[in-house]
């Protein structure tokens, strides 16, 4: 369900939790820092997800399983982008076709 939403449905949720099962035995905890709208035409819908992860969260891309409290679960592509002293960050970027 997590992927067929849009950017109106995660921006409301900047700054809640979700939790992201790496494998079946470890599971943690990501905060969506950031949702940006990338549309530039009414045909296509284009936004960006930034998640912060622990410090020890892989720095691999994959598919996730995730889940919120709100928006339900699904597999989201994360593909981590950088790390600092507060964690590391994971980019999940949205492009299709708007149903007409």
């Amino acid at each position: 369900m997590l992927d067929t939403l849009h950017y109106k449905d995660f921006a409301p949720h900047v700054k809640t939790k979700f939790r992201v099962q790496i494998d079946p035995e470890w599971a943690m905890e990501v905060e969506l820092i950031n949702a940006e709208d990338r549309s530039c035409s009414t045909r296509q819908e284009s936004f960006v997800l930034t998640f912060r992860a622990p410090s020890n969260a892989p720095p691999i891309q994959q598919l996730f399983q995730m889940s919120h409290q709100s928006l339900g679960s699904g597999i989201m592509f994360l593909v981590p982008i950088s790390k600092d002293e507060n964690g590391l960050t994971y980019e999940a970027v949205f492009n299709r076709n708007r149903e007409v």
